[in-house]
């Protein structure tokens, strides 16, 4: 018995993470994973804290969302967007979506030539499981959640705005791929402002799209600011608008907090 008890207080001694959680690092991009019950698998998303952040106060969070065959561990790193975080006090988190080309349930729970065949609502899934996590780990600011998309994860971003309206103070898309039918009809329940940034050159989103989509929200009252880069491509314009991003999100705050997000 003698023996047991010693070997069981060394262990404690020798192995304190076993039996004590270490407080989360602050300043660095963390790689993390969670366990997904509906699929019974881990599924990677990253995460951000600023250096300021101790849990005491309320902090503003923003989930981004990669594009399409991009991933979670990419999108975070886009240039200046940690800086920008981090000067803004923000938490700054990636989900992966399930995998890279899941639309985040754009398209749906199901769509054909997806695998596994329900992909849409895993990927949709996943976000929601990833704020969750956030919101109850953390101290985040429930009136001031928001989302950051690009390409597919602009397309992803509308997507769970009109789905969520309930959740996210504003959205900001880059080159959003929102290419479904009905999304005039998606965003007819939705009141928070939203940013378009699209560059003219866009071989992926076409820029005729992207001011098609604006001309759409505009019509139906509601807000939307829309930046146009001349002459750029795909990628430059999603990190080249950081201080007009973030001062976006500072003007923009739910009327009240956030309940917890249920998948739907």
């Amino acid at each position: 018995m003698r023996s047991f008890l010693f070997a069981f207080l060394c262990s404690l001694v020798l192995c304190p993470a076993i039996y004590a959680s270490e407080p989360v690092q602050t300043g660095v991009i963390l790689h993390r994973k969670y366990k997904m019950k509906e699929v019974e698998r881990e599924v990677p998303y990253t995460l951000y804290l600023p250096k300021t952040y101790d849990g005491t106060k309320e902090t503003p969070v923003l989930f981004a969302l990669h594009g399409l065959f991009s991933d979670c561990y990419q999108v975070i790193r886009y240039p200046g967007m940690v800086r920008a975080a981090e000067k803004n006090n923000f938490i700054l988190v990636a989900p992966m979506g399930y995998n890279n080309q899941g639309w985040y349930g754009m398209y749906g729970k199901e769509k054909r030539g997806d695998k596994p065949k329900n992909l849409g609502e895993l990927s949709e899934r996943d976000v929601i499981n990833v704020m969750t996590i956030i919101r109850e780990e953390f101290n985040v600011d429930a009136q001031r959640i928001y989302l950051y998309g690009h390409s597919m994860g602009g397309g992803g971003s509308f997507h769970l705005l009109s789905k969520y309206p309930d959740q996210f103070a504003a959205i900001a898309t880059v080159a959003p791929a929102f290419f479904v039918a009905d999304r005039g009809q998606r965003l007819k329940n939705t009141n928070s402002p939203i940013m378009i940034i699209q560059g003219t050159k866009d071989i992926l989103v076409n820029v005729n799209a992207t001011r098609s989509l604006v001309k759409e929200i505009k019509h139906s009252e509601k807000r939307v600011d829309y930046i146009e880069l001349e002459g750029a491509g795909h990628l430059q314009p999603a990190w080249s608008y950081w201080d007009e991003i973030f001062s976006f999100y500072h003007a923009a705050k739910l009327p009240k907090k956030a309940p917890l997000p249920v998948f739907k």
